[in-house]
């Protein structure tokens, strides 16, 4: 069975494809592209999928508590739709205050094109047993390890304490990362979006599937409101 893991970089979209026989890696410039038939058993996206209409998703408040106050800013809020329309990051910030009470952060703004860009794709392509599951490869990490890990992923420790984690699930990641950071400019496909692609298609190496939470609320289109990973 092949897992996809997908993760959102300046050149695009990263996704590193799992299975016994392939570890292998692509750049789409679109998630069409890189969704393109036939589509893996299982795909994992490190982006919203289930956007609330109004108030915080449940799902983000899991992620945070369980990856605890050293690495729960890396669950950024996640806007309702309505923000989704804006033209511009104060206006965003005003449409996410009127619908939910809470304004927006500037991070989250910037993930608004990939958002609607996955949000359209799904939109799209219709009811689909193998449609992109929304993941967090910080819980993801988190899991894999069984407690909380060291370093913050963007320095050099936090690079190597997450491959080293991925290596035990599978070792050809270290030879496919570095072949990755080899073949691709830092401006365009950053160290830590190699490590969040490669985590989301191995870690159902890791167990069990799970969510975040485990009785995960849909969305106005039905999609669900959750954050999947494995133990």
């Amino acid at each position: 069975m092949k897992i996809l893991g997908i993760d959102g970089c300046r050149a695009g979209w990263l996704g590193v494809t799992h299975s016994t026989r392939e570890l292998s890696w692509a750049i789409a410039p679109t998630i069409e592209t890189l969704l393109s038939p036939p589509i893996p058993a299982r795909v994992f996206v490190d982006m919203p999928i289930g956007l609330s209409d109004s108030g915080a998703r449940d799902c983000d408040f899991s992620a945070r508590r369980m990856l605890g106050r050293q690495f729960s800013s890396s669950v950024f809020p996640t806007p309702v739709r309505a923000a989704l329309s804006a033209q511009n990051y104060p206006a965003a910030n005003a449409l996410n205050r009127a619908h939910s009470g809470r304004g927006l952060s500037k991070q989250s703004y910037f993930l608004f094109p990939k958002i609607l860009e996955l949000d359209n794709w799904l939109a799209l392509s219709g009811p689909n047993d193998r449609r992109p599951r929304e993941a967090h490869p910080e819980v993801a990490f988190m899991a894999i390890k069984g407690e909380p890990l060291q370093y913050k992923k963007k320095t050099k420790a936090g690079f190597n304490e997450r491959l080293a984690l991925l290596s035990e699930l599978d070792r050809r990641v270290t030879v496919l990362t570095r072949e990755i950071l080899s073949a691709t400019r830092r401006k365009d496909v950053a160290a830590d979006d190699v490590m969040d692609a490669c985590c989301l298609a191995l870690m159902p190496l890791a167990g069990r599937l799970r969510t975040l939470p485990a009785r995960p609320e849909r969305d106005a289109r039905g999609r669900p409101m959750e954050i999947c990973y494995f133990n």
